[in-house]
């Protein structure tokens, strides 16, 4: 997570909390009995227009976690509700609830908190990968007998494109591991423990030759979208491994199938995709050296009480007056 900060120390009194989310049985009752003097009300299922529901509760704050099958429109009227005063973001992104007037509101978001769980299925993916595991799983299923030999993951070099709080738990997890490891970050200035070079985001095509293991986390914007192409996977030698559990978008999703087929790449963990779920249609499913997750590589059986513990957390520092964990600023 992200250092303390916060807009001032005045304290602020909350009487009501919108929470929209699809099953707040998660943790209604833990909320509730933390905090006896504040109204929760739940918003569950994009009810159409929520103004007079809103207009009845006029909450002071919204806690908000999108999921699959409730992302809609409830959660930016919410955010954006007049008597709105702070929001908190389930998860890291906040996208849905866009624009958001920052002189107005303030938005904090739960980044970090599943970072060191999403670290293990990234290092999940490539030893499964490496060591051909996933190769293997493919010969179970025809009872085939067949050994491979595998390199070695200790030695080689993992390239990390964004060193947030993902990338510096995939780092201090690759160290680990004996890997040599490579990052870009927006900063250069100050060096990491788990890092052995450290690039600007701008110059990340210049290690790419020299990565055994590419693993992407930036965040999905204008400039990041489609950015990485067939000359970038190209340009990463013919026996590399290709992670993504990032954003689809970021990826140009048939160059990356390109590549595969043309047998460049010597394997790929995917977890997100430009348009989710993946098409039952696409290459991809039926490609034995790629591994696929659905859109889960974070999805700890706990991870919604872990974002509610920290809005919790927060919510006592709001009203308070102590500084605010993860204050987003654009």
């Amino acid at each position: 997570m992200s250092d303390f900060a916060a807009p001032n120390s005045t304290p602020h009194p909350v009487s009501t909390v919108m929470v929209v989310h699809a099953t707040p049985e998660d943790f209604r009752v833990s909320l509730e009995r933390r905090f006896p003097s504040i109204r929760f009300h739940f918003v569950t299922v994009d009810e159409g227009d929520i103004a007079a529901i809103l207009e009845e509760t006029r909450p002071d704050a919204v806690f908000s976690i999108v999921t699959a099958t409730f992302r809609g429109p409830a959660h930016r009227q919410a955010a954006t509700f007049p008597s709105v005063k702070w929001v908190h973001c389930g998860g890291s992104g906040y996208e849905h609830l866009l624009p958001l007037d920052l002189d107005r509101v303030v938005l904090t978001n739960c980044v970090g908190v599943l970072a060191p769980f999403l670290a293990e299925t990234v290092i999940a993916g490539m030893l499964a990968l490496n060591s051909r595991l996933v190769q293997y799983h493919v010969q179970q299923a025809k009872r085939l007998w067949e050994p491979h030999s595998f390199r070695p993951i200790q030695g080689q070099t993992l390239l990390i494109l964004g060193l947030g709080a993902i990338g510096k738990s995939v780092a201090r997890f690759a160290k680990a591991l004996g890997m040599r490891v490579l990052a870009t970050a927006r900063s250069t200035d100050q060096a990491h423990p788990d890092v052995d070079e450290l690039h600007p985001h701008a110059r990340f095509r210049e290690p790419l030759p020299r990565a055994d293991v590419l693993s992407v986390h930036w965040r999905h914007t204008a400039d990041t979208e489609g950015l990485i192409d067939r000359a970038v996977l190209e340009a990463l030698p013919g026996h590399a491994l290709f992670i993504n559990t990032a954003r689809g978008a970021i990826v140009n999703q048939p160059d990356l199938v390109a590549v595969l087929q043309s047998g460049h790449l010597g394997g790929a963990y995917l977890d997100v995709f430009a348009t989710e779920p993946l098409s039952p249609e696409s290459p991809l499913w039926s490609m034995d050296k790629v591994l696929i997750s659905p859109h889960a590589s974070d999805n700890t059986v706990d991870w919604t009480q872990r974002f509610a513990t920290l809005f919790a957390d927060n919510l006592e520092r709001w009203m308070s007056g102590a500084p605010l964990v993860n204050i987003v600023r654009f």
